[in-house]
């Protein structure tokens, strides 16, 4: 529970940017001929190992100057719609598979650096570490394969990253995350479980360009 406060600190203070009202003026829309982007990631419960992978689907893009005592300053005002598959094994507990729908919002600026907020909603399998048993009304014991539990579950992410495009022209960004994870019912209660994640996104086009051309 000694994590807790301190992600949900973590996930706050990320907020800030995304919450903090400022005058604004939207100078050009660049939703037009976004592409999917494909995310892989290292994704852990502190100390226990797993991984998260997914697309984006960019759904708007603008960029914005915002007014400020020493001039104008811009930034990519970017949001996305993500769809995730992750899992993390907790050795002698559970392995926990779970899919997240996400809606994400980052804000880029223009040296490359961003930040971003993704709320999601999603459901979670879990699947016992140990060897299960079940007894019927007969009260014949049999073992249980495969036991575990499902749940449904809802997750707050917020994390740091830097897109290349703006500095190498590269098509890929690097990111790292925080989140927490809220499962229930869990014995009539919520199961709250915090996650850290490192990872790269990458233009989805560039896998079907590559095996277009390997077939060619």
């Amino acid at each position: 529970m000694k994590y807790y406060p301190k992600m949900l600190f973590i996930i706050a203070f990320a907020a800030i940017p995304f919450l903090a009202g400022a005058q604004k003026q939207i100078i050009k829309d660049t939703t037009s001929g976004k592409i999917p982007l494909l995310k892989v990631a290292y994704m852990g419960t502190i100390i226990y190992p797993g991984f998260k992978m997914g697309m984006d689907w960019p759904t708007n893009s603008l960029i914005v100057t915002k007014t400020k005592r020493h001039g104008e300053k811009a930034y990519v005002k970017e949001k996305c719609l993500g769809a995730t598959l992750s899992m993390y094994y907790h050795e002698n507990f559970h392995t926990n598979l779970f899919m997240l729908a996400e809606r994400q919002w980052r804000r880029i600026s223009l040296s490359g650096f961003y930040t971003e907020l993704a709320p999601g909603i999603g459901v979670s399998r879990t699947f016992l570490g140990g060897t299960t048993y079940q007894a019927n009304d007969a009260g014949i014991v049999s073992k249980k394969n495969m036991a575990g539990y499902t749940y449904a579950m809802v997750s707050i992410s917020s994390g740091l990253g830097y897109d290349f495009r703006k500095s190498a022209g590269k098509p890929f960004r690097v990111y790292a995350a925080g989140s927490v994870l809220m499962m229930f019912p869990y014995n009539s209660y919520i199961y709250i479980r915090p996650t850290v994640e490192i990872g790269f996104i990458t233009n989805f086009s560039l896998f079907q360009k590559k095996y277009m051309a390997s077939h060619e």
